[in-house]
């Protein structure tokens, strides 16, 4: 009898403890990870705008096991409701010059997943592409010719304004121009010696090889120009008809 009250005791005792390790009927589930990708703008993105009111579009994909309850897309300027499927695409109000946006997607068990990033706003149509040229110039007989000054521009025809880049030319007559603003372009290429050379090119596309030639200028005896040279020939005809007479 007395064995029995101890067990009994002891079961009590113990009840707690097992019950412990069972599972919980108000015990929340912990889902998997929500997966949100930002597949565009890109993070540091530069864009320009020239509709009113500016917006940028946010496009990306939401997943998650238990599905998606929603996905919200914030800026300074509002907030815009993206709907509740896997891929989604939706129109963000922006403000002139820097935005922080924000990515927000909740899963139906209440989990949240976040991804935020920079776009910078321009007003207006955005500048041509920046374009690099490389080559070598040279002189007729294929001579390299160092330290010829080459001078790339482009005229942007909103403004008038000019956007140049200059480079010279190493000792193997290679020049390197890079970031010239526009497919359309005159190139000027100038080297004392040489006769200047300046030539409209519109290029087909970012990266370009392109060699020049320089055609060498007169050259001139110091001090006996072509109006020396003239008064001295003058000169000397009246000195041999000095001696005949």
């Amino acid at each position: 009898m007395r064995i029995s009250l101890i067990v009994a005791i002891l079961a009590i005792i113990a009840y707690p403890a097992v019950c412990s390790g069972l599972p919980s009927e108000n015990t929340a589930s912990i889902g998997e990870p929500i997966n949100l990708t930002i597949i565009s703008p890109n993070d540091g993105d530069e864009v320009w705008i020239d509709v009113v009111p500016p917006h940028v579009v946010v496009i990306g994909e939401a997943d998650a096991p238990s599905g998606i309850r929603s996905v919200v897309v914030q800026s300074g300027v509002g907030e815009v409701s993206c709907g509740n499927e896997t891929k989604f695409a939706c129109s963000v109000p922006v403000s002139t010059g820097k935005n922080r946006i924000t990515v927000i997607a909740t899963d139906n068990l209440g989990n949240r997943a976040e991804k935020t990033l920079n776009v910078t706003r321009h007003t207006g149509i955005p500048p041509p592409p920046a374009i690099t040229v490389s080559g070598r110039v040279t002189d007729p007989e294929g001579n390299p010719i160092p330290n010829a000054s080459v001078r790339f521009e482009m005229r942007f025809a909103l403004d008038d304004e000019i956007f140049s880049v200059t480079n010279t030319t190493g000792r193997d007559g290679r020049y390197l121009i890079e970031n010239a603003i526009g497919y359309d372009q005159t190139i000027i290429v100038q080297k004392e010696g040489y006769q200047p050379l300046q030539r409209k090119i519109v290029f087909g596309n970012l990266t370009n090889e392109l060699d020049l030639e320089l055609e060498p200028s007169g050259q001139e005896v110091p001090g006996f120009g072509l109006h020396t040279g003239i008064i001295g020939v003058l000169g000397a005809l009246l000195v041999l008809r000095g001696k005949k007479t």
